[in-house]
């Protein structure tokens, strides 16, 4: 049984801050290979800084139902997974059939790009659906052999040590950009640029289902450790990811622009191609004699990427399981870790010239879900399980609604748009 631990609640001068990082650093982790290294480039090499202000406005936006899930799970001791079932079958649904819908094409999707990325950077070719299966055989080991543990303590140096390597990118790039007020204006809104700018807020940090994922981890983390997070620990640990994500989404948005937008550069739809671009961004900003070493940080920030998203939605799996046979297991973990990783090379080997379509489907899962989580993450932290001494202040009572009133204005206006494009 976890317990509250008086003196963690306490200033301990002795504990670093470094030593308090934990699932807020997965988080940055998760969110640099998705959102980041994807989205983030495409929107500076097509828009320039045009999307600054559009990245900015989702991450505030998010922050609140995003971070409820460490808060919560540090309150309570719970999994917000938990607290859905609690809220009735309808809450619990809607999160679970989003959730096993699109958790298999995340990881399949996330470990075509870093086979790809792999196959750039160390100069050889193989077959996708060989090369996604050893790298998610090389993840279930890692995961089977170290657990949370090995995942927090790798995430924390190799985030660190790419977050150096791409402020000293954007450092020597940022000579080549225009800084002026009018780059930073919003470009010509019509249909497609809207989608596109809605697509940003959806993905940009990070999808808010990432809230559960926090939720999970810090449960997790006080596992190995035998005590809950104090509330301070717990948000300063989430702060520090948090704001790393949103500079690392803005830094990617600078290279973009500084290397590609500038010269005109068109982006690879393919992930081997996007990967060459994606490595040339560094070298040719910092210098060919860096390719070895951005190459092997590359490979293994895609990698922490992709070992917390696989562990990430295990561990939602094994959540949704627990919450319906209201008995845990350990077995559960290591089943539904094969079962994912069987499932996602299944997925790639049988559908891969279609991949496309099956990535819409969670996009849209995706929007459609988000506001509903905001709202329900909502309702956890001001429920009967959370003691009223750790419930959030009235600031950010008013800020989490005011995010879920923009979530749903952004999903309305996706739909809307997509539906009159099919039709």
């Amino acid at each position: 049984m976890l317990t509250k631990n008086p003196a963690r609640e306490k200033n301990d001068s002795s504990r670093s801050v470094f030593s308090v990082l934990g699932p807020g650093i997965l988080y940055a982790a998760s969110a640099v290979g998705v959102s980041h290294l994807i989205q983030g480039t495409r929107a500076g090499a097509d828009y320039g800084l045009q999307l600054s202000f559009i990245i900015i406005i989702a991450c505030f936006f998010k922050y609140p139902c995003i971070r409820f899930g460490g808060d919560y799970a540090a309150a309570t001791g719970q999994s917000l997974i938990s607290n859905y079932r609690s809220q009735g079958w309808w809450a619990f649904g809607i999160y679970s059939v989003a959730q096993i819908i699109s958790m298999v094409f995340v990881i399949a999707a996330i470990s075509l790009f870093t086979q790809g990325l792999i196959q750039v950077a160390l100069d050889f070719e193989m077959n996708p659906i060989l090369g996604v299966s050893l790298l998610l055989g090389i993840v279930a080991v890692i995961l089977l052999t170290g657990h949370y543990r090995l995942l927090e303590t790798v995430s924390k140096f190799i985030v660190a040590i790419f977050s150096i390597l791409i402020l000293l990118a954007v450092v020597l790039v940022a000579g080549k950009i225009d800084w002026s007020f009018s780059k930073f204006l919003l470009p010509p809104i019509d249909v497609p640029m809207l989608l596109y700018m809605v697509a940003m807020v959806g993905f940009m940090p990070t999808p808010t289902d990432a809230s559960v994922v926090q939720s999970l981890w810090t449960c997790a983390r006080a596992e190995e450790k035998g005590q809950l997070p104090s509330p301070s620990d717990a948000k300063l640990d989430f702060n520090v990811g948090y704001i790393m994500s949103v500079v690392l989404a803005l830094c990617f948005l600078v290279l973009g622009t500084g290397v590609m937008h500038v010269s005109g550069t068109e982006l690879e739809t393919s992930s081997v191609g996007f990967s060459r671009q994606l490595i040339e961004l560094f070298t040719e900003t910092i210098g060919t004699w860096s390719f070895p070493l951005i190459s092997i940080a590359t490979i293994f920030v895609m990698l922490s990427t992709l070992i917390a998203v696989v562990d990430g939605m295990t561990r939602v799996a094994v959540g949704i399981t627990e919450s319906v046979l209201k008995e845990p297991s350990e077995k559960l973990y290591n089943i539904y870790l094969g079962v994912l990783i069987l499932l996602a090379i299944l997925t790639l080997a049988t559908m891969l010239k279609s991949f496309t379509i099956f990535i819409t489907i969670t996009s849209v899962i995706v929007f459609v879900v988000s506001p509903i989580l905001a709202f329900l993450n909502h309702r956890a932290m001001w429920s009967d399980r959370v003691p009223k001494d750790l419930q959030p202040g009235i600031l950010l009572k008013y800020w989490s609604i005011s995010g879920i009133l923009f979530l749903i204005l952004v999903t309305l206006t996706y739909l809307y748009f997509l539906l009159v494009n099919v039709s």
